[in-house]
């Protein structure tokens, strides 16, 4: 099998592992009363210590000014806040406050929940070798970033 061909299996297998898993928990996801762009903000935001607004709208693919209604809608809601950056007073930066990261943190959860059980299953060997796929994905988005 060519590196094309078992990229394409690994894929598949993914989605059939996310369709065999799909009894999680989407209350968390429903209660969240908040729109997309407010969340997509949100996630964008809590993966950075620290983003420049104007980074934040271009990575939402927006402008200024759209982005700093989503970020004072998070703001009202104590989810992110707002910063001076220390060596230039007229730069705006956005993090996430300990509300936004439980709330996220609280999304994320739901996978975990499914996962833990599952992964009790495996050996130890299996365990390892899950343990040590993961690892080499996450080294391979930090370098890709």
């Amino acid at each position: 099998m060519d590196q094309e061909e078992e990229i394409e299996d690994i894929l598949r297998l993914q989605d059939e592992l996310i369709r065999q898993r799909s009894t999680w928990n989407p209350d968390p996801w429903l209660e969240l009363n908040m729109s997309t762009p407010q969340l997509k903000a949100l996630l964008l935001i809590s993966g950075d210590e620290n983003i420049r607004m104007r980074e934040l709208a271009r990575r939402l693919g927006g402008s200024f000014s759209n982005a700093t209604v989503l970020v004072d809608r998070l703001v009202d809601r104590s989810l992110v806040e707002r910063l001076a950056e220390p060596q230039d007073r007229r730069v705006v930066l956005v993090r996430t406050t300990r509300r936004g990261v439980r709330l996220i943190e609280r999304l994320m959860t739901s996978w975990r929940v499914l996962s833990g059980p599952l992964l009790e299953t495996l050996t130890s060997e299996d365990l390892a070798t899950v343990h040590k796929a993961l690892r080499l994905l996450l080294e391979a988005a930090q370098k890709n970033r």
